[in-house]
């Protein structure tokens, strides 16, 4: 029943043969050397019909012993052998013959079948590590189950310890949980940790909304949506509330010079970052020309405004206007960019342009103001 058993047996027989054993003529066959003459073989010898023989008389074949032939000449090997040596010849090839019949009825039943290892209750990974090691495919589903924990196996076709051909496939279908969970009370809990309560639920955190709160610690959920308690199937997305802190109104620091802008900014508990380019502006050079968030706009504490400094206010080529009438020259300078102011003379003669108080050709930052005077005596 055992073929390994049985093999081993016959090995042993094997080597407790000799050579001479291993060697030996079988009976009946021409020792090696000897003369054609001395064969033992079976004659046939005629002799009457016995008694109640049929009406033809047919000879029938008998068995004469002949005594066993002497050795031949010059050393050669004995014809015969002892009974005992052949008895151990034809054991040898009957253990042989039974461990090949043995042997492919051990592979018809059972060798090319491999048993499905029990995997339920184990982790995915797990389960394909076992079916790997056993020489065993895996092929992965997914199913709803109050049973088994999310992400263990709940089931396996074949089931467990079935014979299967070759190397499987075997299907493991992995539970998703219950088909209904609750969403989980993640408020006041820091970000990182509702995420994981959610995924712990076999729920996702979905989109994050931040906003202001003077109860929640910044960076902790303030609630979520759907709320606590809801019912949803497994793998729906929650999305988040998280608190950004408590709202700081943003003070006005245009016009200021960056420390001072800094130290207001910090006073408000905020923070100052100074954007790397420059800008023209009607303040003074090094002066904050523009911030964001604007004044009135509201940050959480430690949040950050961005000052763009100014590089001085830009400056304009002053057209030359004298000579124009007034509106003529009032309309020439706005459009260049510039305030205007007229100053008529006295006694006034006429509208004429005779002086501006920055002369044609020159540069006056752009948006001051450009006086122009009348004609008069």
């Amino acid at each position: 029943q055992d073929a390994v058993a049985l093999l081993a047996a016959v090995r042993e027989a094997r080597a407790a043969l000799t050579d001479a054993q291993l060697d030996a003529v079988p009976p009946g066959a021409r020792p090696a050397g000897a003369a054609s003459g001395s064969e033992n073989r079976t004659s046939v010898i005629p002799r009457s019909a016995p008694p109640g023989a049929d009406a033809a008389g047919v000879s029938r074949t008998s068995r004469l012993d002949l005594p066993p032939v002497p050795p031949a000449a010059g050393g050669g090997r004995t014809a015969g052998r002892p009974p005992g040596r052949h008895r151990t010849l034809v054991a040898v090839v009957a253990a042989l013959v039974a461990i090949l019949i043995g042997t492919g009825v051990w592979y018809i039943n059972s060798g090319q079948f491999t048993r499905v290892p029990s995997l339920l209750g184990q982790t995915e990974q797990v389960a394909k590590k076992r079916l790997s090691d056993a020489g065993l495919d895996a092929r992965v589903t997914h199913g709803y189950s109050d049973a088994f924990d999310r992400g263990k196996v709940m089931r396996t076709y074949p089931a467990p310890e079935t014979k299967i051909r070759g190397d499987g496939p075997v299907t493991l279908t992995i539970s998703r949980g219950p088909r209904i969970v609750s969403v989980p009370d993640v408020s006041g809990m820091p970000q990182a940790d509702a995420k994981a309560a959610l995924a712990k639920a076999g729920l996702s955190a979905g989109v994050v909304h931040q906003a202001f709160s003077d109860s929640v610690d910044r960076g902790s959920v303030i609630g979520t949506d759907p709320a606590a308690g809801a019912r949803l199937r497994p793998d729906r997305a929650v999305a988040l509330k998280v608190s950004r802190g408590s709202a700081v109104d943003v003070p006005d620091v245009t016009g200021e010079d960056v420390h001072e802008a800094t130290a207001d900014l910090a006073d408000a508990g905020l923070r100052a970052k100074i954007a790397t380019r420059r800008v023209e502006s009607d303040q003074d050079a090094g002066a904050v020309a523009r911030q964001s968030p604007a004044e009135g706009g509201q940050l959480a504490e430690g949040d950050t405004v961005t000052l763009t400094l100014s590089k001085g206010p830009k400056m304009v080529a002053v057209p030359d206007v004298t000579g124009r009438s007034a509106d003529d020259a009032t309309k020439a300078l706005e459009d260049a960019g510039f305030d205007v102011k007229v100053k008529h003379s006295f006694p006034f003669i006429d509208d004429t342009i005779t002086d501006q108080s920055v002369a044609g050709g020159d540069k006056a930052p752009e948006g001051s103001t450009i006086t122009i005077t009348t004609n008069g005596l």
